[in-house]
């Protein structure tokens, strides 16, 4: 029994997925991750909310995200990818219709800081990236790298867009006209374009490879040696907690929780404080995710080609421009070094992003990926939850951002030691069992 590089008939459907991964990964950071910024002036003009209320929104949706995320992980890997994917999107969309009739800010943090979250987190990242992890293994960064220039050009139009809606028609009919793209775009792409099980259920090779005519039922067999020839090991979750190299990348994950929120959340309302109008502050968020597709994109070739012992590398370099990005945001005082700074930021955000899937699955395997993403996730969500909040207070108080986004650069480079440490798990024999129960 052998496998052979070759082409199958027709198109790889998990190319199919990588499509579908880019389209509703695009619209909901459009709309509920780095369009967020958008929404403070509105909000803050009619409730006379402060930016720490406002903010808390955002940090519900990273406690429902870290308390969801196990569970969310568990049901992909038991379920499959597709329905799990389905059901939060649906789940989201019903969010975003309901909030225009939002009145009280209770609301808000309800139908944000819970029902929009939890339909995102459950339909996006988690399943999605699991399909295209199942589909791929050699080819999985470059599969991941095209996914998430889907995401990058949401990012890029995204804030800009729902400005124009926000401006035109007011945030009640914005929400209204999001909630309904995300039914009308989101939900067919998740049900006819996302298989529910890995390619060896149908009879097929990750990455399109073929494979000499055998029983099908023999392809799991294959598959899971086919990943082992780049040193892919199947982990379960009890046994990747028990290696350093989970540790090292969830207290990364933790640290640079507080970097995240200094752009995604409050670079917008940083930049209208400067002076600048919605319009341009939002084009200018855009921006730095425009910067960050062309190193989505290519980073993943780079992980695949890359040795296992050498990922810590590219995680350094792409945090290190990050935090290098932020720390030149924080003393801009012309929009040529805001855009400096989003071109910076933006690279080693794009890296950042392109880099994380194809090393977990490297370092963990196909198995429980998606329920060991999620348990990683408990551990940093105490960061997710409380820097936005706080950076939004320390404007409050002091009315300046200087502070916090200086706390943010320090907790990064802390972030980069700790990367240091970050060595691939070694396999343990008994850790290629009952793989059966994930197809």
């Amino acid at each position: 029994m052998s496998v052979v590089e070759g082409k199958q008939r027709g198109i790889y459907p998990g190319w199919f997925t990588v499509l579908a991964t880019g389209v509703v990964s695009a619209w909901a950071w459009a709309s509920w991750g780095y369009g967020f910024g958008t929404y403070f002036d509105p909000l803050q003009r009619e409730f006379g909310w402060t930016r720490a209320q406002i903010s808390a929104g955002y940090s519900l949706r990273r406690l429902e995200g870290g308390v969801e995320g196990p569970f969310g992980g568990m049901l992909t890997d038991r379920y499959g990818p597709r329905i799990v994917s389905f059901v939060g999107v649906a789940i989201a969309g019903l969010g975003l219709v309901i909030m225009y009739f939002m009145t009280e800010y209770w609301q808000f943090l309800l139908l944000w800081g819970l029902v929009v979250s939890l339909g995102f987190n459950l339909g996006t990242l988690d399943p999605l990236e699991k399909a295209l992890s199942d589909w791929f293994v050699r080819k999985r960064g470059l599969a991941v790298g095209i996914a998430r220039v889907g995401l990058s050009l949401g990012g890029t139009f995204g804030p800009a867009f729902m400005t124009t809606l926000l401006i035109r028609y007011g945030w009640r009919i914005a929400f209204l006209i999001a909630g309904l793209i995300t039914w009308i775009v989101c939900l067919p792409m998740t049900w006819f374009l996302v298989k529910p099980h890995r390619p060896e259920f149908y009879g097929l090779m990750p990455d399109g490879a073929t494979v000499e005519e055998e029983a099908a039922s023999s392809k799991v067999d294959v598959g899971q040696d086919y990943a082992a020839e780049v040193g892919e090991v199947e982990f379960t979750v009890r046994q990747a907690v028990r290696t350093l190299a989970f540790w090292v990348m969830a207290v990364e994950s933790l640290l640079i929780s507080f970097v995240s929120p200094c752009i995604s959340v409050h670079m917008i309302p940083y930049l209208i404080d400067m002076g600048v109008d919605p319009m341009g502050a939002a084009v200018a968020m855009g921006f730095t995710l425009l910067m960050s597709a062309p190193a989505r994109f290519f980073i993943g070739p780079v992980c695949d080609r890359c040795s296992i012992h050498r990922f810590k590398y590219v995680r350094m370099a792409a945090q290190g421009l990050r935090i290098l990005g932020l720390f030149i945001f924080m003393n801009s005082r012309t929009l040529t070094m805001v855009y400096v700074s989003a071109a910076v930021y933006g690279l080693g955000q794009g890296m950042s992003a392109g880099s994380r899937t194809p090393m977990r699955g490297r370092f963990f395997g196909r198995k429980a990926f998606s329920t060991i993403h999620g348990t990683a996730m408990l551990v940093s969500m105490p960061m997710s939850i409380l820097a936005p909040i706080y950076i939004g207070w320390v404007f409050d108080v002091t009315n300046s951002y200087r502070s916090a986004f200086f706390n943010a650069c320090i907790l990064g480079v802390f972030a980069l030691v700790a990367i240091y440490f970050l060595n691939p798990p070694k396999a343990k024999p008994e850790v290629k069992s009952d793989i059966e129960s994930f197809l």
